[in-house]
């Protein structure tokens, strides 16, 4: 994870992020005008993560815009084949997964979750395990954001997830059905809701613990 930010860059990009976020259209134009530009350079989306996670002097909503242009990119083009940029981001984003802002938690979830179905869970193996972590940690923000980005990839991702790893996920789903925090156990029932109907083995397993919570 060597990459760092030219200052260069930054001073480039950060007025092109402000401007994206005003509702004139010759502005839009023009800002879409310069993210075709700047899109040639290969370690652009590294930019974009790092404005997301790293750059907590900017306001919030310029740090989301840079995480949302990001999405765009992954979706729109084949970013995996630069794997170390793809690794930076992957690795910048489970970083910043229990950042203090709520709407960055959220972008950086939008991220994880579209990075995870552009390349594939089987690809980023070692997601759920760093999620499950963070789902311990006694830091409110680490425990909620992990389990946003959870939630989502079992809402994306429920079949492909019900296999012999979900056992202890689902276990963990259910101990936080008692957490003091009401976000907390909405994300968790929200969790188990998604293996209810498919009648998923892991759920099974766990029925008595499930109908006595």
């Amino acid at each position: 994870m060597a990459w760092t930010p030219r200052d260069e860059g930054l001073r480039q990009l950060l007025p092109i992020l402000k401007d994206s976020q005003s509702p004139d259209k010759a502005t839009q134009l023009a800002v879409q005008t310069k993210l075709q530009q700047l899109n040639c350079l290969p370690d652009f989306n590294n930019y974009l993560v790092y404005v997301l996670t790293n750059l907590k002097t900017e306001d919030e909503a310029t740090r989301s815009m840079s995480g949302l242009i990001l999405k765009n990119n992954i979706r729109m083009y084949d970013i995996t084949q630069q794997p170390e940029h793809m690794e930076y981001i992957k690795h910048e984003c489970l970083q910043a997964v229990g950042d203090s802002s709520p709407q960055i938690r959220a972008t950086v979830g939008i991220l994880i979750t579209t990075i995870a179905s552009n390349i594939g869970l089987n690809n980023w193996p070692q997601l759920l395990p760093s999620l499950c972590e963070m789902l311990d940690n006694q830091d409110y923000n680490m425990c909620e954001g992990a389990f946003s980005v959870v939630q989502k990839i079992c809402e994306d991702s429920a079949e492909i997830l019900d296999h012999r790893p979900l056992n202890t996920m689902i276990t963990k789903f259910l101990e936080y059905f008692k957490h003091s925090s009401p976000v907390i156990r909405s994300h968790a029932i929200a969790c188990v809701n998604q293996f209810i109907i498919n009648r998923s083995q892991a759920l099974m397993l766990n029925i008595t613990v499930y109908s006595v919570c």
